[in-house]
């Protein structure tokens, strides 16, 4: 899956939606460029599915697609996915100083296990969409909005902002 990331299959795919739509206008012929591209992608996707099964781990950056796997925190990752997966996000690596740390983590159609750690003052907007977010207090969002705040977490002072969405999956924050 990380081809499909590529830049060059991008602007291979920009560069043919281009001449298709001179071509469209131009000489009147029309080649449907982006149904042929989304039927590309469904084949590799399924070649890649019975050739590498279940196993195989597709990711591209933080994110786990079609297998199982543990992200940790970077610096650089603002949001880690889950997708059709099961995934463990670790940011008990994140240290809060100067000013807010905003993550995102998203789980679709999958399991994942959020953790954090208990003394770093954290915020956790988790909403569920045919889903569930069960959070360290107890409390699990199903469907709509849930607000958890640590122990640790003041107002006043800077914090990791953390946003959980589940649609059709399940995730655990949980606090180490």
């Amino acid at each position: 899956m990380g081809f499909f990331c590529s830049g060059v299959v991008w602007g291979f795919f920009f560069i043919l939606l281009g001449i298709s739509i001179l071509l469209k206008h131009v000489l009147h012929v029309d080649i449907p460029v982006i149904p042929i591209f989304f039927a590309a992608f469904l084949i590799y996707l399924g070649v890649n599915i019975i050739v590498g099964g279940f196993n195989k781990n597709f990711s591209c950056g933080q994110s786990v697609v079609f297998g199982h796997g543990k992200m940790d925190f970077t610096a650089k990752g603002g949001k880690y996915d889950v997708i059709f997966s099961k995934g463990e996000v670790d940011l008990t690596g994140v240290e809060v100083k100067d000013k807010d740390v905003t993550l995102e983590t998203n789980t679709v159609f999958g399991s994942s296990v959020v953790k954090i750690k208990s003394s770093v003052p954290t915020l956790v907007r988790a909403t569920a969409a045919f889903g569930a977010a069960h959070l360290p207090d107890g409390n699990t969002a199903s469907f709509g909005e849930y607000v958890y705040k640590n122990k640790a977490f003041n107002e006043s002072k800077p914090s990791l902002n953390l946003k959980v969405t589940s649609v059709f999956g399940e995730v655990r924050v949980v606090e180490e």
